[in-house]
């Protein structure tokens, strides 16, 4: 019988965690891949979306990599992308990307767009609790953009 309470996979979904040794990420445990949704299927003009990404479960996970895509890119206006790691013992948010935030205008609908990762090794740990966020703010579109979500792989250590 199937289960009655299913997550539609559009919702945002966990994809099934592989087996890291320590050689690879620097402690045993496994590799974590996450997928959200960064607004509605299609975006609207001057509206601000604020998105969860991934909660830590324990102490020293590692942001490994990161990517946006679209199903039709957005053109036009003063947009902007950023993901922070909001580090709840210290009530502060840490940059994951290499430059403040990106403009989603440059992300090809229906492939994927690598992020430049920070290149300071504190935004990319994460303790238990804190919580990776997406913001992507869109300013008057020319093509309004559809479909904007993220993968970010994440090592999470045994506990």
């Amino acid at each position: 019988m199937p289960s009655t309470n299913a997550k539609p996979l559009g919702e945002g979904f966990n994809q099934p965690m592989l087996r890291v040794g320590a050689g690879s990420t620097g402690s045993n445990g496994t590799l974590q891949v996450v997928s959200a949704r960064l607004g509605p299927s299609l975006l609207v003009d001057g509206a601000t979306y604020k998105n969860t990404v991934f909660v830590a479960p324990v102490d020293g996970c590692r942001i490994l990599k990161g990517y946006v895509t679209a199903a039709v890119a957005m053109a036009g206006g003063t947009d902007t992308l950023a993901f922070d790691n909001y580090d709840s013992s210290g009530n502060a948010a840490r940059n994951v990307q290499s430059a403040t935030n990106i403009d989603p205008t440059g992300v090809t609908g229906k492939e994927g767009l690598e992020l430049t990762l920070s290149t300071t090794e504190s935004n990319l740990i994460m303790d238990a609790g804190d919580v990776l966020n997406a913001t992507l703010v869109c300013g008057t579109m020319t093509t309004d953009g559809e479909g904007y979500s993220c993968t970010f792989v994440i090592s999470v250590p045994d506990f």
